[in-house]
């Protein structure tokens, strides 16, 4: 979608990702014949359902057309309403209780710092900090979907308790890594597999991820550091696909309580190795915690105000 308003205005960006998502996964429907051409008033109200069209989640035509022409009866409206009051106040919770105080006693103050122990509580500050943030926000718009009767699905599953980074993509920005399985890694699997492209039949699948998660960091921004993020996400997943074959064979990694705390351990790990590369934090020089203004210098005098972040009110 092309911003038709002047291209560098937030206005004309806004939403502008997801409406393309969104206006994508009609086209491959129409493309598979799973679905009949929609009308004008359901195309409409699919492309721009406002609660979800600014950071999503992204939501599927098929599903949600049933919610959008279901007629609800009193009942299915007050567990409608039920479900909206519990996602806005967790999103409450979420975005304005944790993520604020993440921010202001924690991420800032890490940031403020070049030293390596500092880059590494950034790491893990910013982790918990987009996850708050971003779920918060998720749970507004899920909350204020559920309003109109549709049931947008829900973007986060406890992602920091994922076993592998497999099982974390199934777990964070839900409904953006599903779509991006279903109609871009499973498509150029398929498309592979059916033109037998590769004589070595991991070649499609590590391929894909790369594509895929390519694509990824490249819809985040053309910056370096998303673009080597969508490339460090690839080489984990195609890394753990490997092992996972590897590991049905030889049955070294087995489930139980120590070894799946173990997983969880490592995979938090990597996870938050990657948001730090997706922060655009590594390399760059510490964030300022203060501001200052000379307002008067002379032979025998100096004045003027500074204040410290830290110290607010001092």
């Amino acid at each position: 979608m092309i911003p038709i308003i002047s291209p560098g205005s937030q206005f004309g960006f806004l939403g502008i990702s997801y409406i393309t998502f969104r206006a994508l996964d009609i086209v491959f429907c129409l493309r598979d014949k799973v679905i009949a051409a929609p009308g004008t008033i359901d195309l409409f109200g699919f492309l721009f359902f406002f609660p979800t069209i600014s950071a999503g989640p992204i939501d599927r035509y098929r599903r949600f057309a049933t919610d959008w022409r279901r007629k609800r009866t009193r009942a299915e409206f007050l567990i409608d309403l039920d479900g909206a009051v519990h996602r806005f106040f967790r999103g409450l919770f979420y975005k304005f209780i944790v993520a604020e105080l993440i921010k202001e006693h924690w991420l800032e103050r890490a940031a403020s710092s070049g030293s390596f122990p500092a880059l590494l509580s950034y790491m893990y500050a910013y982790s918990f900090y987009l996850f708050f943030d971003f779920a918060g926000y998720s749970a507004f718009a899920i909350a204020l979907s559920y309003l109109f009767g549709v049931h947008t699905p829900e973007n986060f599953d406890r992602p920091f308790l994922a076993r592998n980074i497999r099982d974390f993509w199934n777990r964070w920005h839900i409904t953006l890594s599903f779509w991006f399985r279903d109609h871009v890694y499973m498509r150029f699997l398929y498309a592979a597999m059916r033109g037998k492209w590769f004589a070595h039949k991991e070649a499609a699948p590590i391929l894909g991820y790369f594509l895929a998660f390519g694509l990824m960091g490249l819809w985040h921004g053309i910056e370096p550091h998303y673009i080597i993020y969508g490339l460090y996400q690839a080489t984990l997943l195609s890394g753990f696909h490997i092992f996972s074959n590897w590991n049905k064979v030889h049955r070294f990694w087995r489930d139980g309580l120590v070894s799946n705390a173990l997983a969880i351990f490592v995979t938090f790990q990597f996870v938050c190795f990657g948001l730090l590369i997706f922060s655009g934090r590594i390399g760059a020089h510490p964030l300022p915690h203060y501001l200052a203004e000379i307002e008067r210098v002379d032979c025998n005098e100096i004045s003027g105000w500074a204040w410290d972040n830290y110290k607010p009110k001092a």
